[in-house]
């Protein structure tokens, strides 16, 4: 069996961390990466005034996203796959992770402004209940500093 890195990624700079820690893994693994943008569902999907261009920016958000992960993959010369789906977040990230064979789940603690912690969000939560393979939870560097690598 083939080792498949599947990242969940936003515009966020917590999603950018796991995409770091992903194409980290995915390079020792000599795996290819998945990078998977969830547009979820809610209330933007309402026909209200100016829900059209909140969703174009929220779609340049999850392309610039998976450009980040793509440029990321392409320095460390690992193969990378760019997805965008909609619907419920956590489920679309554990159905894509079925349909892909994908050997690990990577994502993100959620930064929120005004927090002093990062916390597991509630999307990742539902990942980590559900999911048939190892999630990992990468938290929030905000000093780098302070970063970790796989490689220790």
């Amino acid at each position: 069996m083939t080792d498949l890195v599947l990242v969940a990624v936003s515009d966020s700079s917590a999603a950018f961390a796991a995409a770091e820690v992903a194409v980290e893994c995915a390079a020792r693994l000599h795996a290819p990466l998945h990078a998977l943008s969830v547009l979820g569902s809610g209330e933007l999907d309402e026909p209200l005034d100016g829900v059209d261009h909140l969703n174009l920016v929220r779609d340049e958000a999850a392309s610039a996203a998976l450009r980040h992960v793509a440029t990321l993959c392409a320095a460390a010369d690992v193969a990378c796959t760019g997805i965008r789906r909609r619907g419920n977040v956590a489920a679309q990230i554990l159905q894509y992770a079925h349909e892909a064979g994908a050997t690990v789940i990577v994502m993100a603690c959620v930064d929120r402004p005004g927090r002093t912690l990062p916390y597991v969000g509630s999307e990742t939560l539902r990942v980590l209940e559900f999911a048939t393979v190892p999630v990992l939870v990468v938290p929030v560097h905000r000093d780098s500093r302070r970063r970790t690598s796989l490689s220790r």
